[in-house]
């Protein structure tokens, strides 16, 4: 199957983009198409929804232009939407169903939308996931490291035998990063962890370029200076989104162990505002979960730049939030919600696009999600070009 480059812009409410390498001429869409993609002009326009009346958001999504050989497809990948009121995973309908509850429009113009549901095990329909952990390893987490440890290991080995098509990798941070292994297999990432105890299991590097990653992170900005002084979990995060090599079609999930505040010691780069920004961080870098060891306050930290709360980026990133003990015993990775955001994740196809490609314009890609209920409202907008 050929792909193509989908990029974007920052001109409304976040931007995606995409990049492939195939740069072949793409067939137009014709009388015979098989695609099982519903007509343009069976689609109905997305009903409408205000900002008030919106009761969940839109969470991963990730797109690439794909010619499957009889058409050039857009698709959507997104992981799950939850109704926040029964706590059910919402099952999507696209256009033509009965039970639709998920709009789509390009420039204003409707699309038949085409709904693969993650949850169906079709195992050529599962949206890939790329899963970075960053663990805190100064000395204050030496309470908690052997049993983050084990339950990385246990939930990296479910994930694995799930059927989700699904990588992990972990950096390990305390004012430097000084420990990282890229993107390998539940089996691999455990043998990592179980070459030493306590806080030295995310210390070292790993894996076939863990020299370059090692070379990397000696010359990432440190925000501890040459004492291991400063956590900052913005700055683990980051350096995975710049020097592991994530999967173009992948949603990037990171789930985040501190018991410390984030302190990017003045470097406002490493600052959990970064993530607030869209143009800095946009819905395709990747949602991140906190889980946080440092007490069950619920107080907010604001000496920006220099002790923020590390929750905030989950906040700004449509992350999920989990606070525990130091000996972390309440709880278990398995009670993510990100789990079953992925296996209830979803892919949807559109065509029609072909006459895009190349024409140098932005175009608008409008999302509206309704349940059957009404319970459930989603709305979102962003902005692509269509590129070989």
């Amino acid at each position: 199957m050929k792909k193509y480059l989908l990029s974007s812009m920052l001109l409304a409410l976040f931007a995606i983009g995409f990049t492939a390498s195939d740069q072949t001429d793409l067939p137009e869409t014709t009388p015979t198409d098989t695609s099982g993609i519903p007509q343009d002009q069976d689609a109905e326009p997305n009903p409408e929804v205000t900002q008030d009346e919106v009761t969940t958001n839109i969470p991963n999504i990730n797109v690439v232009a794909e010619n499957d050989g009889q058409t050039l497809v857009f698709r959507i990948d997104m992981t799950g939407i939850k109704n926040r009121e029964d706590l059910e995973w919402l099952r999507l309908y696209g256009t033509g169903i009965q039970e639709q509850n998920i709009w789509v429009e390009i420039d204003d113009e409707p699309k038949g939308v085409d709904v693969y549901n993650t949850i169906d095990q079709q195992q050529d329909k599962i949206v890939p996931a790329d899963l970075v952990f960053t663990v805190d390893n100064s000395g204050s987490m030496s309470e908690e490291a052997n049993a983050i440890a084990r339950d990385i290991i246990s939930w990296s080995q479910l994930l694995a035998e799930s059927g989700l098509d699904i990588r992990f990798g972990l950096v390990g941070y305390g004012g430097y990063i000084d420990g990282a292994i890229d993107f390998t297999d539940a089996t691999t990432l455990s043998t990592y962890l179980n070459r030493a105890s306590g806080t030295s299991r995310t210390k070292g590097f790993g894996g076939d370029n863990a020299t370059t990653l090692s070379t990397n992170a000696s010359n990432w900005p440190r925000t501890g200076g040459s004492v291991d002084t400063r956590e900052c979990s913005a700055s683990a995060i980051r350096f995975a989104n710049e020097y592991f090599t994530f999967r173009q079609n992948a949603n990037r999930i990171y789930v985040n162990f501190t018991d410390e505040p984030n302190q990017p010691n003045g470097i406002v780069n490493y600052s959990v505002k970064f993530f607030a920004e869209q143009d800095n961080w946009s819905a395709a870098n990747g949602t991140v979960h906190t889980v946080w060891s440092g007490g069950t306050s619920t107080a907010d930290i604001t000496n920006w730049n220099y002790n923020e709360s590390p929750w905030f980026i989950s906040e700004y990133t449509g992350g999920t939030i989990i606070k525990t003990n130091s000996s972390f015993t309440q709880v278990t990775l398995s009670n993510l919600p990100v789990t079953a955001a992925m296996q209830n994740s979803y892919i949807l196809r559109i065509h029609g696009i072909a006459d895009m490609l190349n024409d140098g314009l932005t175009h608008r890609v409008h999302i509206t999600v309704i349940s059957a209920d009404g319970k459930v409202k989603a709305d979102k907008v962003f902005y692509v070009k269509f590129e070989s």
